[in-house]
């Protein structure tokens, strides 16, 4: 089947709702996906009902944020459920669902003292986000500093042509507007948690690691390798073949594939699309032909 099973939405740092996702993936001929909002689950069951609606095979999936420091790793795992049980990684979201809300109420205050603009708020910032969806929970919605970012320039605190990346290194690296920080989970409890609910978990996007580059990663056989064994050995199951932006997809995937089949990884397709001016708007540029998880 014609799959994309890397893909976000408005209950992360998407910018369509789920249904919308689900009627854009049919119409550019996808007839598999998957929801991997960061560290929520809250919009699988939309995504879920419009996906049956419009025939797309679709799987209940998170892209949970994690780290592992004995290998120089922050970044993230996919968690894929096709039993359709994530009673014990709920729980893990949870706890990071709370971090974040945490993260951004904090940062909100900061930056009401620092630009002296006291009608700043979360609730305000909760309904920009819910974009008229006011019964949604704000525990069902993962927070970030995009949101932070396009909140502060919607109300025109920050410069119009400021970037993101500037924002970040000008107002979080430094502090200035940092909310209160929490501790991203191991990546090895990460795959615990997902193992006990029967999900599988699969390592994104791995160039990244190597700045997208087929290049550097050549150079860097010795770490890509000490990278991959770790996780191996922490029994995760398969490696993402990926859609990188700078023309190096063919080349990174062609290694990454010989490389999985060395350690036999199963291989899954995901382009990572945010949707229309998200700046990450991947949906019919990658896919892959995958007959199960």
């Amino acid at each position: 089947m014609k799959a994309n099973l890397h893909l976000h939405s408005r209950f992360s740092d998407g910018t369509d709702w789920p249904a919308e996702v689900a009627e854009r993936a049919y119409r550019s001929g996808l007839q598999w996906i998957a929801l991997t909002d960061h560290d929520t689950l809250g919009g699988i069951d939309e995504l879920k009902r419009a996906a049956q609606t419009l025939g797309l095979k679709n799987t209940a999936a998170v892209e949970i944020d994690c780290s592992a420091p004995e290998i120089g790793y922050r970044s993230e795992l996919l968690a894929y459920f096709p039993e359709g049980q994530y009673a014990h990684t709920q729980d893990l979201l949870a706890s990071l669902t709370k971090y974040r809300l945490e993260y951004v109420r904090s940062a909100i205050k900061k930056a009401q003292r620092h630009f002296v603009k006291a009608h700043l708020s979360f609730d305000d910032l909760l309904n920009h986000k819910r974009q008229g969806r006011p019964e949604l929970d704000a525990e069902a919605l993962s927070f970030n500093k995009v949101d932070l970012f396009l909140y502060f320039k919607n109300h025109n605190i920050l410069p119009q042509d400021i970037s993101y990346r500037s924002f970040k290194k000008a107002y979080l690296e430094t502090g200035l507007l940092s909310g209160t920080p929490y501790q991203k989970p191991s990546c090895a409890d990460v795959i615990r948690k997902v193992h006990a609910d029967g999900g599988i978990v699969v390592l994104p996007h791995i160039g990244h690691e190597f700045d997208d580059s087929a290049e550097q990663m050549r150079q860097e056989q010795k770490r890509l390798k000490e990278i991959l064994d770790y996780f191996s050995s922490l029994g995760v199951d398969g490696l993402e073949l990926y859609w990188y932006r700078n023309g190096d997809t063919a080349e990174i995937n062609k290694m990454v594939a010989t490389e999985a089949k060395k350690r036999s990884l199963r291989l899954s397709y995901g382009s990572d699309c945010h949707g229309p001016s998200s700046g990450k708007e991947t949906l019919g540029l990658f896919w892959g032909e995958m007959k199960g998880l």
